[in-house]
């Protein structure tokens, strides 16, 4: 190999090890530099963690307990994707930011930061009455 070459490799190697560690972390790729007052993680509802598969799953929801709590809010797993993160970190875990007593008719969680989703779920508890929330 020739000198030039070896040169490449370290710096290809240095420059995809320094991109993002190992370890767990809440993705918060929405983050835009011109912006001047970030969003937090879970601004929208839902929170992503990246994470390796060895990962263990206690380490995932504390890291989306942490994000969501700023909102006084639990977190619910919605979805995992394999290879759609980083590198070293490429699994994604979505969790959605919920409040446990909010819950449609049919058991869904309700998304607290959709206007639409409150007004339905408030209709809905408008339409059960009082009988139902005494029952609650």
């Amino acid at each position: 190999m020739t000198l030039s070459r070896m040169i490449l490799v370290v710096l290809v190697s240095a420059v995809v090890s320094g991109c993002s560690g190992p370890q767990a972390f809440v993705d918060r790729n929405y983050l835009a530099p011109g912006i001047r007052k970030q969003k937090l993680p879970g601004y929208d509802g839902f929170v992503t963690v990246c994470h390796d598969g060895d990962t263990p799953r206690e380490t995932r929801d504390l890291l989306a307990r942490e994000a969501c709590e700023v909102y006084g809010l639990q977190p619910v797993l919605v979805q995992e994707n394999r290879w759609q993160c980083r590198l070293t970190v490429p699994h994604r875990a979505t969790y959605g930011c919920v409040d446990p007593a909010m819950r449609f008719d049919n058991g869904g969680y309700v998304n607290p930061f959709s206007p639409g989703q409150v007004e339905l779920w408030q209709k809905q508890q408008a339409a059960a009455g009082p009988a139902s929330a005494a029952t609650e």
